[in-house]
């Protein structure tokens, strides 16, 4: 089957060198998610040293394929590259709001072995400028670091025009393809949900993805500009009922923009 857009791959960078126990070999340079890149030397040394004695070079080379590992399912989350240094401890508290969400996105990560038995959702939403997305990405970063989850970064926008592209008739990807990926991890986030034009095709599609995963007992997380109220208009009743269930939770970033009168 084939794979769609939203999830992303480390960029790779090889070059011949030579191992003086081993020979030639493909040294590789990969990009890492938030920070520089990791040189991967020499895979027979990298494997020797970690099935053999205890020492610092064990613990290098098992230190090294976890990283690799972790780094691989943080790009797979399908972050653009200035949302992903985004965490819970560099978003900004300077009032009691702010203190609130970051407090209630805590407690969300805190607890997601409950909420991914339970399907529980979060959404966050409200005036525009607030660091709903920046919250969001920075939840998806850390349940796949600290609970080792499978989570994917949306945004609504790039959903409905893979969707669309793939009515083509010489499409690469279906619509099946396009759907079964992003119900699939075990947290997704739909970003700036209420941000496109409100069409039926639009209120359908996430429905039918917020259904699908609230059948699987999936946790979904929604960023909107919208109040709650505005946002279940948009989605619908039957699926704003979804994402309330089992202690699904909205949080109101009700404060000005922090955005407005930046250059």
């Amino acid at each position: 089957m084939p794979i769609s857009n939203f999830g992303l791959h480390p960029r790779i960078k090889t070059r011949l060198d030579v191992c003086e126990l081993h020979g030639e070999y493909d040294r590789t340079l990969v990009e890492a998610f938030d920070g520089e890149p990791r040189v991967m030397g020499c895979p027979r040394c990298r494997f020797d040293a970690k099935h053999g004695e205890e020492g610092e070079q064990k613990r290098a080379a098992v230190e090294l394929e976890s990283w690799a590992n972790l780094n691989a399912k943080l790009f797979a989350t399908g972050i653009a590259k200035r949302f992903r240094t985004c965490t819970l401890d560099n978003y900004r508290t300077e009032h009691d709001g702010q203190q609130r969400v970051l407090s209630a996105c805590r407690e969300y990560v805190d607890g997601f072995a409950d909420s991914l038995d339970r399907g529980r959702c979060l959404l966050l939403v409200g005036n525009y400028g607030n660091g709903k997305t920046h919250l969001g990405c920075a939840i998806v970063r850390a349940v796949v670091t600290e609970h080792r989850a499978t989570a994917l970064y949306v945004a609504v926008a790039d959903l409905l025009a893979a969707l669309k592209a793939s009515f083509a008739r010489d499409a690469e990807l279906t619509e099946q393809c396009v759907l079964a990926e992003v119900t699939a991890p075990d947290l997704l986030l739909l970003d700036e949900v209420g941000a496109t034009g409100n069409t039926e095709f639009e209120r359908q599609t996430l429905h039918n993805i917020i259904d699908i995963r609230y059948r699987k007992m999936l946790p979904t997380i929604i960023t909107s500009n919208l109040p709650p109220e505005e946002l279940e208009e948009w989605v619908g009743e039957r699926a704003m009922d979804r994402l309330r269930q089992n202690g699904g939770q909205a949080v109101a970033f009700d404060w000005e923009s922090a955005r407005r009168g930046e250059a």
